[in-house]
Parts: C-alpha cells; sequence; structure tokens
C-alpha cells in the first residue's frame, strides 16, 4: 500500500490546466470547510432562538469544534499516514458531508454537537492533505505560491462564506446554511475523486519517523514563532468590535464594512505572502513581524480617529496575511519526511495563538486595561516572535532547509 508521506516537495507537476483546475478545487476544498467552521458564529443567536438554549450553551459549539480541531488534528493525521493522500482526501471529505448533514437534520442540541465534532476531527487533516498535495503539484520554486493559493480558500471563507452562510441562515435557516455546506462538499468529495491524482509516487514510511522528524528543533522553533505571532494578533483582533466601537466611534454598519476590509487587504496579502516564501522566506517573515509589531503599537493611536482607524485595519489585514503563508512554508520546509503532519500540527499551532491571544486579551481588559491598551499589549507579544524568527533566520542550524 502506498502511504502519504515521505513525498517529494519538487514532484514532477501534472499537465498545466489540469493542475490549475486541480489548485482550484483544493481550494474550494478549504474553503468549504473553512466556512463551515466559521459560520456558526453568525448562526449562533438563530440557534439559541430555534434549539431553546442558552447562548453561552451553543456558543460551546464554536469553542470545542476548535479544541477538537487543535488536539485531534494531528492525531486524526497521524492515524492516516498508511493511506495515499489522493485517497485520503475523499475518505475525510465523505466524513465531512456526513457531519455537515447529519447537523442540518439535526434535532436536538446534542445531535447537532456530536455531528459538529464529527466535521472538527477532519478538519485539520483535509487541510494538511489539500496543502501537501497542491505542494507536490507545482514546480520547484512555487511551493510558497501554492501555499498561498491554498490558505486563500480561508481567507474567502472569513470575508464571502461566513458572511453568506450568515445571511441565508437569516432569511431560510440555519438548517439551509449547513444542507448548502454538506451539498458543496459533496460535490467537492465527486470532483476531487477525478481530478486529484498523486503527481509522483509515494513511498512508504511509519507514524514513528514521521513523528521524530516533528521533534526537529527547527520544527520546534517554527511551530513556536506560529503560536507568538497569532497570540500576538488575536489579542488585539479577538476584540477589534468593541474597540472600534467604543474607542474610535463606528456604528455596527461601519465595523461590518471595516472588517470587509480587512477581508480586502488579507487577499492582498496573501498573494504577497506567497511570493515572498518563493524568494527570500526568512527575510520576508523577519521584516513582515516587525511591521506587524508596528502596525498594531500604532493602532493605539491611530485608534482614535475613524480615518486613520480605518487606514490601519487594512494595512494590518495585509500584513496578518501576508504572514500565514510564510509560517506555513517555514513549518513545512523542515520535515520533508512529514509533510501532512508538520502542515497538521503547524494548523494547531494556530488555533492554539488564537486561543491564546483571545484569552490574554480577555485577562487583561478584566484586570482594568482599556481597549485601545490591547494592542500595544499585542505589539510586545509579537516582537518576541521577531526575536524568534530572528535568531531563527541567524542560526544555519535552525534555517537550513534540507534537501
Amino acid at each position: 500500500m502506498t502511504t502519504n508521506s515521505a513525498v517529494s516537495l519538487t514532484a514532477i507537476p501534472p499537465a498545466p490546466v489540469r493542475r490549475r483546475a486541480v489548485l482550484a478545487l483544493l481550494t474550494a476544498c478549504v474553503f468549504v470547510v473553512g466556512t463551515a467552521e466559521w459560520v456558526m458564529v453568525g448562526l449562533l443567536p438563530e440557534l439559541s432562538t430555534d434549539l431553546h438554549r442558552p447562548l453561552p450553551t451553543v456558543g460551546a459549539l464554536v469553542t470545542v469544534y476548535a479544541l477538537v480541531v487543535t488536539v485531534a488534528g494531528p492525531l486524526v493525521t497521524l492515524g492516516m499516514l498508511g493511506i495515499a493522500r489522493h485517497r485520503t482526501l475523499p475518505i475525510l471529505l465523505g466524513v465531512f458531508v456526513a457531519g455537515s448533514a447529519t447537523a442540518a437534520l439535526a434535532t436536538g442540541f446534542g445531535v447537532l454537537a456530536a455531528a459538529r465534532m464529527l466535521t472538527a476531527l477532519t478538519h485539520s487533516t483535509i487541510f494538511a492533505t489539500a496543502l501537501v498535495i497542491a505542494v507536490t503539484a507545482v514546480p520547484a520554486g512555487h511551493r510558497g505560491r501554492a501555499i498561498a493559493v491554498i490558505t486563500a480558500g480561508w481567507n474567502l471563507a472569513t470575508v464571502l462564506g461566513a458572511p453568506l452562510g450568515t445571511w441565508i441562515g437569516d432569511h431560510y435557516g440555519w438548517r439551509t446554511t449547513l444542507a448548502v455546506i454538506a451539498i458543496l462538499g459533496a460535490a467537492i468529495l465527486t470532483a476531487t475523486t477525478v481530478l486529484v491524482r498523486p503527481a509522483a509516487p509515494e513511498t512508504a514510511g511509519r507514524p514513528g519517523g514521521e513523528v521524530r522528524e516533528l521533534l526537529k528543533p527547527r520544527v520546534a522553533v517554527v511551530l513556536a514563532i506560529i503560536v507568538v505571532t497569532q497570540a500576538g494578533l488575536f489579542t488585539t483582533y479577538t476584540y477589534i468590535a468593541p474597540l472600534l466601537r467604543q474607542v474610535s466611534g463606528f456604528t455596527a454598519s461601519g465595523i461590518t464594512m471595516l472588517l470587509a476590509l480587512f477581508g480586502l487587504g488579507s487577499v492582498v496579502g496573501n498573494v504577497l505572502g506567497g511570493r515572498l516564501a518563493d524568494r527570500a522566506p526568512w527575510a520576508a517573515l523577519c521584516a513582515l513581524l516587525a511591521a506587524l509589531a508596528t502596525v498594531l503599537a500604532a493602532f493605539t493611536l491611530t485608534g482614535q480617529s475613524r480615518w486613520a482607524a480605518a487606514a490601519t485595519v487594512l494595512v494590518l489585514g495585509v500584513i496578518a496575511a501576508a504572514v500565514i503563508p510564510l509560517l506555513q512554508d517555514r513549518a513545512l520546509v523542515p520535515a520533508p519526511k512529514a509533510p501532512t503532519l508538520a502542515t497538521a500540527v503547524s494548523a494547531s499551532a494556530f488555533n492554539l495563538g488564537v486561543a491564546a491571544g483571545s484569552t490574554l486579551g480577555g485577562q487583561a481588559v478584566t484586570a482594568g486595561s482599556s481597549l485601545d491598551d490591547l494592542p500595544w499589549i499585542g505589539a510586545l507579544v509579537t516582537l518576541a516572535a521577531v526575536g524568534l524568527a530572528a535568531t531563527a533566520a541567524r542560526r544555519p542550524t535552525l534555517s537550513h532547509e534540507p534537501r
């Protein structure tokens, strides 16, 4: 049996037209899975009313989903290492579709929660598998751009998928939103079985070897950078809506427009980060992390003015998104014999950073800090990520890319 381990990251790519189709399909795959996660936030009020549960209770659907993704993602990936990637993806999509359909038909909160947890089990491994398939489908020197194409699916999920899903839920009910997700997932599953094929033979490997690959210092350093970077960003971003309302003076509709502006900046930043990852990854990562710390610190002052706050939100969206392909690329490179597992673990690191940042921001506010203090607190955390990245870039044992 072929496995999805120890695959070359410079595998011979398929024909250009088919390659573009595969990349578009993988992006759509990540988009629908990301939408399934983020749309629940917008559906919580309707779920609370329809299921006769308090808002904090249905809110646990979001929290527990993220925890399952963080903890179970690498374990599920490790358990599926003995299956070839082009077979792994349809299996996972099948489970995802089944979970989404069950959630749409759920007659009670317990069934809905169980179905959501089932889909959460597939989350990290679908992303990791899609990303590694994309990387192996492109010519050498285009890895960063391939990563950017796949991570664009997450950006589109937040700026398009989740708002559209919320709109469908508001007009036609939350069950319709989840049913549409299940239908889209089924269509992608069908296309995947036809289009996705290995670009090169996949050689066998052992889970123990994959785990040992992740224990390398290079991998640990990159994971630490991911966690600290996300913690710095989400110390502020978690509370950006109340900050923009109470400090900058924006209305609810104005905040919606600004979040859309952040999303627009994210699309631009994602493309930028992918190109930089193919040219000077460590230098670009250090520069962007320094820029992120600077913009966060400046937000403490620019947040006092509407126009300055709007400009800051746009720039923040660009930089925050540009960092992601670089971080994902740096996580992939040190573990060439365990790319899928490394990607899944890095996804958990991203989620862990989000949780740490939101917790830090909440604790700061609880301790008496004002909302406009959060950006500079986040900037200080991000400076720690700058230090880690600069250290890794200067030390050959940490920055060297295995051949």
